[in-house]
């Protein structure tokens, strides 16, 4: 009777998901085992054609289970799957969840039915292919391609792939712009209408007739904002009138109407830009435009057009203003921007700091990212222009908001560099003990034992494994009757379920000093640069701090990555038990 093999009947009797460990070789005597631990990768999205069928998931795990029965040296760990997802990027969670655990040693195979399945994108896909697995040493498998990168003979099946790559890079841009075609087309023809969440406010989605119907109640509200723009209301006043009259924003009218359950909106209110899009949008006079943001071809990111390259289809929907009042409305626009260009150019600012605190600057209140501005000295000043942070909750809910939590970017500087100072004292302490945790004699010990245990522990789920693998040999050569299978089956998978988490707690403890000196190093690198360093640059500020917060009365909290570079040495001590020894 053939012998089934190993990644089958685990399959069949261990528990679904945990059918080996992720440990890349395993010590045992003077040999070291190499272990195949394999992650299957699937994708299929509307690219695929004609081919849906063919490529569907459940058709690519058939040929990978077919695969595995042939190959029992290679044990199946992990599945990861994309459905929807083109192959144009990698941007997807199932590869990047697969990517996290081949850095982390969980897998080091990736089998896929053939190269199209892991991506399509010439240059993207060659990157992984020919550069990044080879230097994470992680064997690739493209079944249908006959290509596997351990294989000797690899290269010659290789020579093929790159002729595949570009034919699947030709076919998901041949199918895409097939379908920006056919939109375009529709769009000529005033048949294409958006999604219900791209509608614009005043209007609700008639996807029978292909237009837009009017909205009764929002579209009162866009009326009463062009007439308040018309009788001359800045935008900012506008806005503070609709909020004070707790009339609900658009993104809060979605929220409410189950549009969508983003819970960002639960508190959004009318600012300045939404009334500004909405004071000079043509939708509202009957007018469908097509084009302000578009990609030239696929896998480009998009990109604002000019009104020139607009599509405007006129008159394919009802007006929710007239033509008059909208004019109106633009003329007032227009003598704005007119203004504006007459303000005389002001003094410029000294040191500039916003590129290294982008982003970086929060109110501690209403944990709005707080924005830089610009505060304008006069023209014949003799002091430059100032750079302060406030609150951008404040700022765009034309100050209906929180308060301003005004901070100039130079005392923003000063409290990182006063914390940083403060971290360059504490770090030659650190090093020392650092140093002299690496030798102490029951962290050695420790370490010894702890791979000595590992490599037990291993050894005893590979024996259950193969006592796994016996049990079914036995029921089909009927040795044993299925009820004496069924009741072994469920005391080997009790056992085998806690060898599994045994090892991995095992593993876990191996790596503990590791993980926890290799953060600390790179904190101590960290803060020896900033000392060579003559100012602080961006890298080095993403490294050593997470985050900056002004409260109300302008105190700044500066949050570190590392606040405290004792915690995690302390932590793996009292693991140990040997935090007595420290003194």
């Amino acid at each position: 009777m053939a012998r089934k093999s190993r990644a089958k009947i685990l399959k069949d009797i261990a528990p679904e998901g945990k059918m080996s460990c992720g440990y890349l070789s395993i010590p045992l005597g003077d040999k070291e085992e190499v272990t195949v631990l394999a992650g299957e990768y699937g994708r299929i999205s509307v690219e695929d054609g004609d081919d849906i069928e063919q490529n569907s998931i459940g058709n690519q795990q058939k040929i990978t289970l077919h695969y595995l029965e042939e190959h029992s040296d290679i044990k199946l760990v992990d599945t990861y799957y994309d459905n929807g997802y083109t192959g144009m990027n990698y941007d997807r969670p199932g590869f990047i969840r697969m990517l996290g655990d081949l850095k982390s040693g969980r897998i080091n195979c990736v089998i896929v039915k053939d190269i199209s399945r892991l991506g399509r994108h010439f240059v993207l896909t060659s990157e992984f292919v020919e550069r990044t697995f080879p230097e994470m040493g992680v064997r690739l498998i493209c079944i249908n391609d006959s290509y596997d990168s351990a294989d000797e003979k690899a290269d010659a099946s290789a020579l093929t792939m790159p002729l595949k790559m570009v034919m699947n890079d030709y076919y998901v841009k041949d199918i895409s712009n097939k379908i920006r075609s056919s939109i375009s087309a529709k769009m000529s023809g005033g048949e294409f209408i958006p999604s219900a969440g791209s509608i614009p406010y005043g209007y609700i989605r008639n996807a029978e007739f292909a237009t837009f119907d009017i909205d009764p109640e929002p579209a009162e509200v866009v009326r009463k904002i062009y007439k308040l723009r018309a009788g001359g209301e800045s935008f900012n006043a506008i806005a503070r009138i609709l909020n004070e009259n707790n009339i609900p924003s658009p993104g809060k009218l979605r929220l409410i109407r189950g549009i969508t359950k983003a819970k960002k909106y639960e508190n959004a209110i009318w600012i300045r830009g939404t009334i500004r899009k909405i004071c000079s949008d043509q939708v509202y006079i009957g007018n469908r435009i097509h084009g302000k943001v578009k990609r030239d071809k696929v896998g480009l990111e998009k990109k604002r057009r000019s009104e020139d390259e607009w599509q405007v289809i006129e008159n394919a929907h009802p007006a929710i203003i007239s033509m008059q009042l909208y004019e109106e409305v633009q003329q007032v626009n227009q003598e704005e921007l007119q203004r504006r260009g007459k303000f005389e150019q002001r003094a410029a600012c000294g040191d500039d700091y916003r590129d290294l605190f982008r982003g970086m600057v929060f109110c501690a209140e209403c944990q709005s990212s707080m924005s830089a501005a610009k505060g304008c000295a006069r023209p014949d000043a003799k002091t430059p222009s100032r750079i302060f942070y406030d609150c951008n909750g404040y700022r765009y809910s034309a100050h209906a908001q929180c308060s301003s939590h005004y901070v100039r970017q130079e005392t923003l500087l000063k409290a990182v560099t006063d914390t940083l100072n403060q971290q360059v004292q504490v770090a030659v302490d650190v090093e020392q003990f650092v140093s002299r945790l690496k030798s102490m004699p029951k962290v050695v010990f420790y370490q010894s034992e702890a791979e000595s245990h590992y490599a037990s522990v291993s050894a005893k789920r590979k024996n259950m494994e193969s006592k796994i693998e016996q049990l079914l040999i036995d029921l089909t050569q009927r040795i044993i009757d299925r009820s004496e299978y069924d009741y072994m089956k469920r005391q080997y998978a009790r056992e085998y379920e806690a060898l599994l988490q045994e090892e991995t707690k095992t593993l876990s403890d191996i790596r503990a000093k590791d993980a926890v000196l290799g953060a600390t190093e790179k904190w101590l690198d960290a803060i020896k640069r900033y000392q060579k360093i003559p100012s602080i640059d961006r890298a080095l500020l993403n490294l050593l701090v997470a985050r900056i917060e002004v409260s109300k009365d302008r105190e700044i909290k500066i949050i570190l990555n590392y606040a405290d570079p004792y915690q995690p040495i302390m932590e793996f001590l009292e693991r140990i038990e040997v935090i007595r020894d420290v003194s």
